[in-house]
């Protein structure tokens, strides 16, 4: 397929339907009036222009944008203006002289453009908007008629519900609100691509189309419902009785298109159609070199990431349009760790049910002093899929770094990996962990720079060995990393006199290969 796509206007449609068409094999460039959303996606494969139609010029390289397109999407609403009939007009009158004989052009409107019959809406029907928004749709429609004929299709949207996008947010806390129980016309995202990736296919133009969901719940019911999945107050509807509607048809689309509506209903977007994602995903010690492939393709597709404080810039620069959302802890950080998990938990459930594709994001190995267990199981409990995808451990990318082989044969069988941070101390405890330390094996401990004074007596009380290799690693895997090999009887001494900052890997019971 050689087709070549322009879209002007790279926004919440723009941008998925980008990349949407990429992986139909289209050629695709995008605009964007932003800088920069221009440098955000100047990674991304398919060419990008700033560019900016005003009422009375449009700035950015125009003619980049334009060349060799053989499809355009017009895709920017009707600002919100007292003045945007005419300015929206204006900016529409600036597009024309691009849009030349050989280019086809889908022009993305509104259902705003019918007035509200209570009855039935379909294309063929003289429009009557009642909005100044609406208006302006129209008297663009007409002028790229005019100009375009039988190469222009005009695609009319209901109401856009999906990522970013749920209906829940929409109507909730509000009060007074009327007309409870008219019925809503709404379309889905994926339903939006699906419609415009069928007219490119099948080269439908010269022709209106209604885009919009089969069934059309009423009001009320349904804000009520939506608002509720995402755990936010319902509105609230005044007692008047009122009903002024429209019930948009989508027949024309489904018969000339042969289209079929993945969410029919709207409702399926809080009920068995979810279309998000969860991924709980291990960053590893720090250098994005040591990241899995698996997990970089993950940050590179998320909406949102919630990411841990020992994440590297690096690490969280691979995917500059998601929103990202610390949820971290520091060292001495007093916070409720029950109550800061639990907003976790929360935080990941609601953006799946929005449709989002969430990515955890854990330093080091989600299961190993990750917590990963407690969001496993709380979305399990809920019946919400995950993926866990694994990282690279700090211990293991020390040992590996500074050459200090934690297993081999006829000196270490096994290796134990164990946190002070978390242990309560006892000596029963330690007295195993020490016994495996004696027998020859390696120990990895974990957030023990401050609670050495409590490990390393009782290390040296069952292995009455002060000569046993200590290697502490600080900052594994960065630009700063130390290691400082020393003793079991001389660890404590050595850090005080070389002092390393958090995060430290203690690997003992080896010495480096020198």
């Amino acid at each position: 397929m050689s087709d070549r796509i322009g879209i002007l206007g790279l926004g919440w449609l723009g941008e998925p339907l980008a990349e949407a068409l990429l992986e139909e094999g289209y050629h695709v460039t995008g605009s964007s009036t932003s800088l920069e959303k221009v440098l955000r996606l100047s990674s991304n494969p398919y060419h990008i222009v700033r560019l900016s139609v005003e009422s009375d010029h449009i700035a950015g390289d125009a003619s980049t944008f334009f060349h060799e397109v053989d499809t355009v999407i017009i895709n920017f609403p009707p600002k919100r203006i007292p003045e945007v009939e005419s300015v929206f007009v204006e900016q529409i009158k600036e597009l024309i002289p691009f849009l030349k004989d050989d280019m086809n052009v889908i022009f993305i409107s509104s259902t705003s453009v019918y007035g509200n019959t209570n009855d039935w809406v379909t294309e063929d029907q003289e429009v009557t908007p009642e909005k100044a928004s609406g208006k302006a749709l129209v008297k663009a429609e007409y002028l790229l008629k005019q100009h375009c004929g039988d190469r222009l299709t005009i695609l009319r949207l209901a109401g856009l519900i999906g990522p970013d996008r749920h209906p829940g947010k929409f109507l909730a806390n509000k009060r007074e609100l009327k007309n409870p129980n008219v019925p809503v016309n709404l379309i889905h995202l994926v339903d939006v691509i699906g419609l415009i990736k069928e007219i490119l296919t099948s080269k439908t133009f010269g022709i209106t189309l209604n885009g919009c969901a089969d069934k059309h719940p009423e009001r009320k019911d349904f804000y009520s419902k939506a608002a509720k999945q995402l755990g936010l107050a319902s509105p609230v509807f005044s007692g008047e009785t009122q009903r002024a509607f429209k019930l948009v048809s989508n027949q024309k689309s489904k018969d000339v298109l042969n289209y079929s509506y993945q969410f029919d209903n709207p409702e399926k977007i809080f009920t068995e159609a979810k279309t998000g994602e969860i991924k709980i995903v291990g960053a590893g010690p720090g250098d994005i070199g040591l990241l899995t492939i698996a997990g970089c393709k993950a940050i590179q597709k998320a909406d949102v990431i919630l990411h841990d404080n020992l994440v590297s810039k690096d690490i969280l620069a691979i995917n500059s349009k998601a929103e990202l959302v610390y949820v971290g802890r520091k060292f001495g950080d007093q916070s409720n760790q029950i109550d800061r998990q639990l907003r976790i938990n929360q935080l990941l459930e609601n953006h799946y049910l929005e449709g989002n594709k969430v990515v955890r994001l854990k330093s080091g190995d989600p299961y190993v002093y990750g917590r990963a267990a407690e969001e496993a199981r709380y979305l399990m409990e809920r019946n919400v899929p995950f993926e866990v995808i694994p990282g690279i451990s700090a211990a293991l990318a020390a040992a590996n770094q500074c050459n200090i082989p934690i297993t081999e044969r006829r000196k270490s069988n096994a290796i134990l990996i164990c946190t002070a941070h978390t242990a309560d101390y006892s000596f029963e405890q330690l007295k195993g962990i020490a016994g495996l330390l004696k027998a020859g094996n390696t120990l990895a401990l974990y957030m023990g720079l401050k609670s050495l004074d409590k490990v390393i007596p009782k290390l040296m009380e069952v292995c009455q060995d002060s000569a046993i290799p200590v290697n502490a690693i600080s900052k594994v895997s960065r630009d700063n990393q130390v290691l400082l090999t020393s003793t079991l009887g001389n660890i404590q001494k050595d850090l005080k006199q070389t002092p390393l900052e958090m995060p430290v890997v203690f690997l003992i019971g080896v010495d480096p290969i020198s």
